[in-house]
């Protein structure tokens, strides 16, 4: 048995699309393959485990992240040491933005960013919302998006960390592309939470997090059983995004 450690950053404040669920998904299903996870939560002003094996970032609003933004780049150095060797990186909705190089908004200004991921974001006047299903390499990623934002890849940028290839919704990015994927963090728009509908992406997550440690992870007859419950919901997502498109929303 392994123990590996997730981090949660700012839960009270980055977490108002399920967020703790992402966390309990990676936690159960490394218990369903034989290893144990420890998580921690940890807040503003609060220490970060020395090391940890997966980091997750929820949602919030504008007012949210500008509260966390100063304490977050603080914590710059210790998040690019924590992916340089090995973590794995779930950042979802408002998260993902402050990982970006910086968040133009509406009214001219920006909020810079970490510039741990290649792109930049820009607040918009119309809201995607919806059910999005994209093909990734790991199958199809599907949840629901509800954002006001389009992602672009900074210059000189892989284009092949745009994770998904939309097929139904939106997508955050302009050309039909949704979720960035690079060195082990997935910046994300799907919410719901998205690793309960994605347990291939979970498994990704803790696939990485545990070769860090040089063991291996298999989902086990546990995670299987829950897996049937994923797959029916997804199937339901997938006919409803097909058949049942939202309007974007004018602001």
């Amino acid at each position: 048995m392994t123990t590996i450690t997730i981090v949660q950053l700012y839960p009270d404040l980055l977490g108002i699309t399920g967020d703790r669920g992402n966390v309990e998904v990676l936690s159960a299903r490394a218990g369903y393959a034989g290893h144990h996870a420890d998580v921690a939560m940890v807040g503003i002003g609060q220490d970060v485990p020395a090391s940890a094996d997966v980091i997750v970032i929820g949602n919030g609003p504008l007012s949210a992240l500008r509260t966390v933004r100063e304490d977050l780049s603080a914590r710059r150095e210790w998040l690019a040491a924590q992916i340089d060797a090995g973590a794995a990186v779930l950042a979802v909705g408002g998260g993902a933005e402050l990982l970006s190089d910086g968040i133009d908004l509406l009214d001219g200004t920006s909020v810079p960013g970490l510039g741990l991921v290649p792109a930049r974001v820009a607040r918009t006047r119309q809201r995607r919302v919806g059910y999005v299903v994209a093909e990734t390499p790991d199958g199809r990623l599907v949840g629901f998006e509800d954002h006001a934002s389009e992602w672009s890849l900074s210059a000189g940028a892989d284009p092949a960390v745009r994770y998904g290839r939309v097929v139904a919704g939106n997508g955050g990015f302009a050309d039909g592309y949704e979720t960035l994927h690079q060195d082990g963090v997935y910046a994300t728009n799907v919410q719901g939470p998205v690793l309960p509908l994605n347990p291939q992406l979970a498994d990704a997550l803790l696939e990485r997090a545990l070769k860090r440690h040089g063991a291996d992870y298999r989902p086990g007859a546990e995670a299987a059983a829950v897996d049937v419950h994923a797959a029916a919901a997804r199937a339901e997502i997938q006919r409803l995004a097909t058949v049942k498109r939202f309007t974007a929303i004018q602001l």
